[in-house]
């Protein structure tokens, strides 16, 4: 399965960047000209939808990172939230990886992202890996064309690296 990107995953991405409208504009000018097929199907129609689209929900946002860090900004969003409200868990991973996806492919001088293993299970609420939290980080690296190394360029699966480790995640060649 290929995720597609919703203008609400543009509108996090750029709140967490802090870019300047330029360069927000060549990268939504850029997705839209090389990668239409990545963007959402209802949002393919206009460019000028989908860039309007992106803003809207940037305006949404109305406090600061500060107040707020990027997994609980993305499940604010209801697409990451089941309708009784509880926590769409795959939605979740699939959004934070989203946005490192947004960032290894547009921000300059981007080539990769660390963070511990412990770190990264903390961050969707988990002390220690499960089958389905590894089923849905393993899904959601290998649909966004993501992978995990431990340090010096060595491939590692996450479900067998200790806890403590560092991964780095990268673009797949």
């Amino acid at each position: 399965m290929k995720y597609l990107f919703a203008p609400n995953d543009l509108a996090v991405y750029f709140l967490i960047s802090d870019f300047p409208v330029s360069e927000e504009k060549r990268i939504l000018e850029s997705l839209w000209e090389q990668q239409n097929s990545a963007i959402l199907p209802k949002h393919r129609t206009s460019k000028k939808l989908f860039r309007n689209s992106v803003y809207n929900d940037l305006a949404m946002y109305d406090c600061t990172l500060d107040e707020l860090d990027e997994l609980n900004l993305l499940m604010q969003d209801m697409n990451y939230c089941n309708f009784d409200g509880s926590v769409n868990e795959q939605g979740v991973i699939e959004g934070f990886f989203k946005i490192i996806k947004l960032q290894l492919t547009y921000t300059p001088n981007t080539d990769f992202r660390k963070i511990k293993l412990r770190t990264l299970l903390g961050r969707f609420g988990y002390k220690r890996r499960s089958a389905n939290l590894i089923s849905y980080i393993d899904e959601a690296l290998k649909s966004l064309r993501l992978v995990t190394y431990l340090r010096g360029y060595v491939p590692c699966d996450i479900a067998e690296i200790k806890i403590d480790d560092t991964i780095i995640i990268r673009l797949k060649k």
